[in-house]
């Protein structure tokens, strides 16, 4: 038996959002997901968060699955545009004795490798997935896969898990801007928003791959963030991080990392705001819009979903949003 089944997307709607950079998409199932943590047993029943990848993923799906996990691992998981560059430099800075001098010296997409990313950008001139095999220990590692597509020895090994979830509502609106300017993206926004509610673009469905992770956040390995939590009290979310990671630091130095996590100061930090990928993105996607300015950390606001998309389409997300957290006891932050 295949361990993946990949079905095409291929109605007229999944084909308007594809784009050269990623080529054809397909979603993604694991076969058999009987060796998947059942956690707090809130999803039982319910099938695993399936993804929505592209078809140059294939050649690459089961070496991830199969990758050698280290116990002093540690792996930030999110769906993107939930506050992920964020957490690995939060992550990054606590497990190393807030070095702020070897952050500065070394990218943080080098300090915390995206495992997939080679697998999902076809024009990419390097195996990230290598990189990650390669990395000194321990080693810090970044993924958007859900539950079922991550290397199954994170499930025997259980090596430290850090997820932090984003409220929908942003996430879509920071995603269209993300796809248009680092993926090429250039059909309409309500194209985008409406192929958002078909499940049709990369990474989706989001609200199972947090349901997924949300039934495993009381499992001693595992640290599970809100997004909003972040902004509105870091102080709070660094306590528990520190005792996630057993590290213990003063009220000063805790405030001075505050201060470096702040919004303005990640924005126009170059070694962890993810401007080094924007290149990339731009020179593998062709795309010519550097006269939009456009940041990868572009707001970071919560809410800020209200400015761009319209009352009717916030119906229709509330709507979708219901449908997927039926059953569930967890709500999303506003």
């Amino acid at each position: 038996m295949a361990t993946f089944t990949y079905k095409p997307l291929t109605t007229e709607l999944a084909r308007s959002v594809q784009v050269p950079t990623n080529g054809p998409l397909v979603e993604v199932h694991l076969n058999d997901t009987s060796n998947l943590p059942k956690g707090d047993g809130s999803r039982t029943g319910a099938a695993p968060a399936h993804c929505v990848l592209n078809e140059h993923y294939k050649l690459f799906a089961e070496r991830i699955r199969n990758l050698t996990v280290y116990e002093d691992d540690l792996w930030i998981v999110t769906a993107p545009k939930c506050g992920t560059t964020w957490t690995q430099e939060m992550i990054w800075l606590l497990d190393n004795a807030l070095d702020y001098q070897r952050a500065s010296e070394i990218n943080l997409i080098h300090r915390s490798i995206f495992i997939e990313f080679s697998a999902l950008v076809p024009g990419f001139d390097q195996n990230t997935i290598a990189l990650v095999e390669q990395m000194q220990r321990p080693r810090h590692i970044k993924s958007h896969l859900p539950m079922a597509l991550l290397p199954q020895q994170l499930w025997t090994i259980r090596p430290r898990i850090v997820y932090c979830a984003r409220n929908p509502k942003d996430m879509v609106t920071s995603f269209y801007h993300h796809y248009r300017h680092m993926h090429g993206y250039t059909g309409p926004k309500d194209t985008f928003f409406e192929a958002i509610l078909h499940d049709l673009v990369m990474f989706q469905p989001q609200i199972p791959h947090t349901l997924d992770f949300w039934a495993l956040r009381n499992e001693p390995n595992v640290l599970f963030l809100h997004f909003e939590e972040m902004k509105r009290n870091m102080a709070a979310v660094l306590k528990r991080a520190c005792e996630f990671l057993g590290k213990s630091y003063s009220q000063e130095e805790l405030q001075r990392l505050e201060q470096h996590l702040s919004f303005e100061v990640m924005k126009t930090n170059n070694s962890a705001n993810n401007s080094i990928l924007l290149k990339l993105m731009k020179s593998i996607s062709a795309t010519d819009d550097n006269k939009d300015s456009f940041q990868f950390m572009r707001k970071g606001m919560v809410g800020s979903h209200r400015e761009e998309l319209s009352s009717e389409y916030i119906e229709k997300l509330n709507a979708y949003i219901g449908r997927q957290l039926r059953g569930s006891s967890f709500k999303f932050h506003e």
